[in-house]
């Protein structure tokens, strides 16, 4: 006879992601509304979208996690690997079933699938203020590898002028396959920024959607530097999930990524961009804030078990994005 206790995790099924959307809202609904009230502008949450749990299903089935407890889905974990480097997100445990160390168990089940596609370096986030969430993670071996916010700006003004060291290319599902050039050319500059990252899987998906583009800038046959951002319908803005710089460009030459990338916003008709950024790094206060970028106030500490990170200066992204 099981051990009435035991939980047991798998990949989710598709008829389980309306249960397992209620499952997020009920578990981050007292944590949102202490960080957030009502009346704050920051307060933003919704009904956990189903539409998200299908996108992560389509792009990593075996890393959507779910822990069963006597048949009923108690718990959560979203995992991506990519390469060497991989995150999780979306830990949610019923508050039904909090208090048992099922959220522990789900962490480990996620270090282990993880682990099992060959990651060495395991990152996620959360607020900085959610004290029991920061030291939930320090219990479990994990330590805060910088803090993560999101640099935006308008597309209505220059950032730089003259002519771009650069020319870019729009990769989108109507450019065509891939040849094998820009494949090799996407693994070589993951590459550079920590051995043996992919973000291939990533880019390719990313083509498939209407809403999903990556401008890939060049120079002298080279790729240095590859952006991909969502344009979401009905929204007044961009929003950039990952930005890879190759290592060893100028801060000129970083303006000019930027230009590039003003331009290709303001051309599909938005009127600013936002970029996932890392205070630790020198990019905000040497490249971004004289370039005419704000930032937004919502943080969210990183934190890392394993290898360390890869460069903030190069890896712009957000775990779990």
């Amino acid at each position: 006879m099981a051990n009435s206790r035991t939980i047991h995790f798998r990949p989710i099924r598709p008829g389980e992601i309306p249960q397992v959307s209620y499952l997020v809202d009920a578990a981050y609904k007292p944590q949102i509304e202490s960080l957030y009230s009502e009346s704050s502008p920051l307060h933003r949450w919704r009904h956990y979208d189903e539409r998200k749990i299908e996108s992560y299903m389509e792009r990593e089935p075996k890393g959507v996690r779910v822990g069963l407890w006597q048949g009923r889905i108690v718990t959560l974990n979203v995992c991506r690997s990519y390469g060497r480097l991989g995150w999780f997100h979306t830990l949610a445990v019923h508050p039904e079933f909090q208090g048992r160390g099922w959220g522990k168990e789900a962490v480990r089940d996620g270090e282990a699938y993880l682990e099992s596609q060959g990651v060495s370096t395991i990152a996620m986030m959360t607020w900085p203020t959610a004290i029991r969430n920061l030291a939930f993670y320090q219990i479990l071996g994990y330590r805060q590898g910088g803090l993560s916010l999101y640099a935006y700006r308008q597309t209505s003004t220059a950032i730089l002028t003259g002519r771009s060291p650069f020319y870019a290319s729009v990769d989108t599902m109507r450019d065509g396959p891939y040849g094998e050039q820009t494949i090799q050319a996407v693994r070589a500059l993951c590459s550079q920024i920590m051995p043996g990252l992919n973000y291939l899987p990533w880019v390719l998906w990313a083509r498939e959607k209407p809403f999903a583009e990556t401008l890939l800038l060049w120079r002298e046959g080279k790729l240095q530097a590859l952006a991909l951002f969502y344009f979401f319908h009905g929204m007044h803005w961009a929003e950039g999930k990952l930005l890879l710089l190759a290592p060893g460009l100028s801060a000129a030459a970083h303006r000019w990524v930027l230009e590039h990338i003003r331009l290709w916003v303001l051309r599909r008709g938005r009127d600013a961009f936002g970029l996932p950024v890392d205070l630790s790094g020198h990019l905000v206060r040497e490249v971004l804030l004289p370039a005419g970028f704000r930032l937004y106030p919502e943080s969210m500490i990183n934190m890392v078990k394993g290898e360390t990170l890869p460069d903030p200066d190069l890896h712009l992204v957000r775990f779990g994005g």
